[in-house]
Parts: C-alpha cells; structure tokens; sequence
C-alpha cells in the first residue's frame, strides 16, 4: 500500500469517527472533535493534490524535494490560500461562537464543514512551502494547540463540565491526536535531513 492511499484510507477514517463524536459527546469532546475534520482535510487535500498529478509532473523545489508542479505554480498564492484556510476554522472555536454551534442545528453542520474544507485548503497548499518555512508553521501550530487547551479550559467552566472530564479529554487529545501528530512531523523531518 502506498503513502497516498494511506493518507486517503486515514483520512476518511478520522473524517468518520470524528463526525459521530461530534454527533453523540458532550461539549468539550465536540471541540476536541473538531481536531479531526481538520486533519482529516488536511489529509485528504494532500492527497488530491499528489493523486491528481502524474509522475511527469513532479519536480524538485528549492529544498530538493520532489513536488507536484502545481504547488511550485501556487507558491506565490500560498500564504493566502493558508490564511483562507485559517480563518474558515478559527472563528469555530471562540466560546461565543462554538456555543451558538451547539444550539443550532444548521451552525452545528456549517462549522464542521468549514473545518474539513480549512483543513483541506491547508493540505493542499502545504507542499508549496520551503521545509523551514514548514517547521515554522508547526511551531505556530504547538503554540495555537496550548492556547486550545485554554480554550478547553475555558468551555468546562461554561458548560459546568467537572475538572476530571476535561482532564481526561486533554488526555484524549494528547495521546489520541498530538502526540501521532508529532511522530509523523519528526519522521518527515528525520527523513527530509536524510537520517533514515
């Protein structure tokens, strides 16, 4: 199997189940939830991009990496396109907004949506960028995960939701989502220094 299908297979599979904890947990697992369309977008933009180019249209960038030529024709539209992504998921986890989501049916599908579609921008446009400026964006992405934390902080006392629920949640997150995200970051990175 190759690392395309892969990332196909596993970013359905997290597109699944993240949709049915949205759909049955309590509030603070729904914001955890969102954690999953987003990779899963991410995931599946990614391999759109590399799926839908043909091997004669890959060509080395600055780094010496092997890209779709597509992402060298986007370079110059990249940081846009992130921030369009950005933005589509940010507004999603502000409490005012995430607890209007929770009331209202529609809003509660939108901001899923809006999460896959940001995370998708965001895989898709990622191979555009140079390794460092890579490293960068997942430094900003630790700092944004430990203002969440926050965030999920700051839901538990809206919601009433007792201090050992939202311990164990963060340890959902941390061991279910963060921890496999760093794994694969310092694969990618081992083996982009050529250490293995």
């Amino acid at each position: 199997m190759n690392v395309f299908k892969l990332a196909e297979m596993i970013g359905v599979g997290l597109l699944v189940i993240s949709g049915l904890i949205y759909i049955i947990g309590d509030p603070l697992l729904r914001l955890i939830s969102y954690q999953g369309p987003i990779l899963s977008g991410a995931l599946l933009g990614w391999y759109v991009l590399h799926s839908s180019t043909p091997t004669e249209k890959y060509v080395e960038n600055q780094d010496g990496e092997s890209v779709p030529i597509t992402s060298i024709l986007l370079r110059g539209k990249a940081v846009l396109i992130l921030l369009v992504g950005v933005l589509m998921m940010i507004p999603w986890f502000l409490p005012q907004i995430y607890g209007l989501a929770l009331q209202n049916q529609l809003l509660f599908i939108v901001s899923f949506v809006f999460q896959f579609v940001g995370g998708f921008l965001v895989g898709y446009i990622i191979p555009s960028f140079k390794f460092m400026e890579k490293f960068i964006l997942y430094s900003l992405g630790f700092g944004a995960d430990l203002f969440f934390v926050l965030l999920l902080y700051v839901d538990s006392t809206l919601f009433n939701i007792s201090q050992v629920v939202l311990l164990n949640n963060v340890l959902i997150l941390v061991y279910g989502v963060k921890l496999l995200e760093g794994i694969a970051f310092g694969v990618y990175i081992v083996r982009r220094i050529n250490a293995i």
